[in-house]
């Protein structure tokens, strides 16, 4: 009988021990998660902090440009009151840039131009300023009368599709060419305004293909 206790004794022994050692593994578990969770919410704290920094930065420099525009702005108002009809308009259209490319190339002023190409583009575009200073009643004045796709002909040769990209600031037409014979030429006619805002001598743009 006394043997049979001491085999009870001893087995409960052998549990306690290894349920302490269990709950030792639990624990030390447990701490190693907290101990994780602690270090990932260290640097995500850190993270914050460096962010909230750069905030503040921008924060400083959107309103020192803000400072910046209403200064020129002031200083524009003030300007233009001193300004003739015909400095209206010249400062008006500075706020307005046209352009015209041929197979990526600017139309030089005497409005000649040689490609070696069957296919190619024609990039006609219009770009207003991104934030004008100038009062809305002036700024207006400055863009070409009418619609501008206006002020552009293709002659001779029909393109084989013109398309329209429009975007807050710039609008532009694709003219899109393909198998054109070699050695023979393609003309476009730009009005009056545009020839001088392209800075033509000619209002006949002339494209010669090899």
């Amino acid at each position: 009988m006394k043997k049979n206790i001491y085999v009870y004794i001893y087995i409960l022994m052998i549990l306690f021990i290894i349920i302490g050692c269990t709950n030792k593994t639990s624990i030390d578990e447990g701490n190693s998660q907290v101990e994780n969770l602690q270090k990932q919410i260290k640097r995500y704290e850190h993270k914050i902090e460096k962010l909230e920094v750069k905030n503040h930065e921008y924060e400083i420099t959107v309103k020192n440009f803000e400072e910046e525009r209403d200064t020129y702005q002031k200083f524009i108002d003030k300007a233009i009151k001193y300004l003739d009809k015909d400095e209206f308009l010249e400062l008006a259209k500075s706020e307005w840039h046209y352009s015209l490319e041929i197979d990526e190339q600017p139309v030089p002023s005497d409005g000649k131009i040689v490609i070696d190409k069957k296919d190619f583009e024609i990039l006609y575009s219009a770009e207003q300023a991104m934030s004008p200073g100038l009062p809305k009643e002036i700024y207006t004045q400055g863009s070409i009368s009418g619609e501008y796709f206006d002020h552009l002909k293709i002659l001779d040769i029909k393109p084989k599709d013109i398309r329209l990209l429009d975007g807050t600031v710039v609008s532009a037409f694709v003219y899109e060419f393909e198998n054109l014979s070699g050695n023979t030429d393609l003309k476009l006619e730009v009005s009056d305004e545009l020839k001088e805002r392209l800075g033509l001598q000619t209002n006949i743009i002339n494209i010669h293909i090899k």
